[in-house]
């Protein structure tokens, strides 16, 4: 599952707690028996790695800054791609308030980060 959010300090325990809460019925031992995990990195990179010069990838979620050169690129996979998007509360949104949102904000950066079962 693909997870964006604009202006969100730290995705982990915000994504975390909704897959609980959303695709393991509450169930916080289901995270491990069903063996959940983060991607180190987005698999997008398999793809374009030239793209991820200038981010910040730690091992959990890549952040992009509004000014990166390639944002338009991260801006565009995630509008294509997300399964969830967040907000800097880290409370679900719809793909359509996420954009206008980025559309709307000056020098913000948006985060990524990919996590399944049977990582």
């Amino acid at each position: 599952m693909l997870f964006s959010a604009i202006n969100l300090q730290d995705m982990e325990d915000v994504v975390n707690e909704w897959i609980v809460k959303n695709e393991l019925d509450g169930n916080e031992d289901r995270w491990e028996d069903e063996e959940w995990g983060f991607f180190d990195e987005l698999s997008l990179k398999d793809l374009d790695e030239d793209i991820f010069e200038d981010v910040e990838e730690t091992g959990i979620e890549t952040i992009i800054h509004s000014s990166d050169n390639n944002f338009d690129n991260f801006f565009n996979y995630a509008s294509k791609k997300t399964d969830v998007y967040l907000n800097k509360e880290g409370k679900e949104i719809a793909m359509e308030e996420w954009i206008e949102q980025v559309k709307s904000a000056d020098n913000f950066t948006i985060s990524l980060c990919e996590c399944s079962a049977n990582y």
